[in-house]
């Protein structure tokens, strides 16, 4: 299966590969369930890593704070969550941010994969649990136990393909079990891939009207990324340039993560056409599969089927009438267990 950039970005040239400190962040206000904004929140002022480490422009997004290694492939990072005025937390699109930053970091920083090599994600399967109101609050410090282990093409510079797993902890907790498997490309083989692709005119393109901001869990319409088709459960992707949920700066494609926000909004406005209303709090099981790059110049729609098992969804993203990614979304009851693997 080929594989989608989870992010790529344009580095600026003589950064370095350590995990110099950037400024003290300000996280961005929180948001409770489904990304509603809930107003500002303690800035917390923990310095964190350089924001190139984890492929952003905006420092105030950077989640992770250090790390220690443990072994030759064994890392233990030190996270920082922003204020939930809710305290319902963490939500899937939190989880996948801080897994994202922590894959990143250590790849460049541990591995010596280059600052400017592309990170194409293949696959990403994680188990989220609820946490109580007493601990979802306040800023949190969270440990990641991160385990790296490479797979076929990977050479002696760290390079090529990599799987990653990882055990996230609030205090004693495990909350979060998750599995990556991610390639790395060079500049020179990312032009070739991308071709015309390469340099789209940014925002230069069509931003359909959004759908009801309640229905996909969102105050504002700047934070829809989905506009109505007139088919029951299919949407069309909107790339709002100034949606800096789905872009944290200019990129080439839509990211993955733009893309894993997008399949959330789509299972909520699901279970909102259903009148099944807001996605019931317990264990959230994530399943992503990339394909192809999802392009500007044309559009991309999501369309959200049942499974089959209760509070289950899939999602599946086509462009051109090729699918790009299909991501599955599982509700339960049950808490992420202490031990144990990540189903997928």
């Amino acid at each position: 299966m080929s594989a989608t950039v989870q992010q790529s970005c344009t580095l600026e040239p003589g950064i370095p590969k350590s995990a110099e400190a950037s400024e003290a962040a300000t996280v961005p206000s929180p948001r409770s369930p489904g990304g509603r904004t809930a107003g500002p929140a303690p800035g917390p002022t923990r310095k964190r890593i350089a924001k190139n480490l984890v492929h952003l422009h905006d420092p105030a997004s950077v989640l992770v704070i250090d790390w220690v290694r443990r072994g030759a492939a064994e890392f233990t990072l030190t996270v920082e969550w922003p204020a939930s005025a809710s305290g319902d937390r963490p939500d899937p699109e939190l989880a996948a941010h801080t897994l994202r930053q922590c894959g990143l970091a250590i790849s460049h920083a541990e591995f010596g994969v280059p600052l400017d090599h592309q990170s194409l994600l293949r696959n990403l399967d994680f188990s989220i649990a609820p946490m109580a109101p007493a601990e979802g609050n306040a800023p949190l410090l969270l440990s990641v136990d991160l385990r790296c282990s490479p797979e076929n093409g990977r050479d002696g510079r760290g390079h090529g393909c990599e799987a990653m797993d990882f055990t996230v902890r609030a205090g004693a907790r495990t909350i979060i079990r998750a599995r990556s498997l991610a390639t790395w490309i060079s500049p020179g083989v990312y032009r070739r891939l991308r071709g015309a692709h390469l340099s789209p005119r940014w925002g230069d393109w069509e931003i359909p009207p959004p759908v009801a901001p309640s229905a996909v869990g969102r105050f504002g319409a700047g934070e829809v990324v989905l506009a109505a088709t007139g088919a029951p459960d299919v949407w069309r992707l909107r790339n709002d340039p100034d949606n800096k949920e789905m872009f944290d700066h200019p990129v080439d494609h839509v990211p993955g993560l733009g893309l894993f926000t997008a399949a959330c909004q789509a299972a909520r406005a699901a279970r909102a056409a259903a009148s099944a209303g807001d996605p019931p709090a317990g264990t959230v099981d994530v399943t992503m599969a990339y394909s192809r790059y999802v392009e500007f110049d044309a559009p991309c729609f999501l369309e959200a089927a049942g499974t089959g098992a209760a509070e289950a969804y899939e999602v599946t993203g086509t462009q051109e009438g090729e699918v790009a990614f299909r991501i599955g979304l599982r509700y339960g009851a049950e808490a992420v267990a202490g031990a144990g693997d990540v189903a997928g």
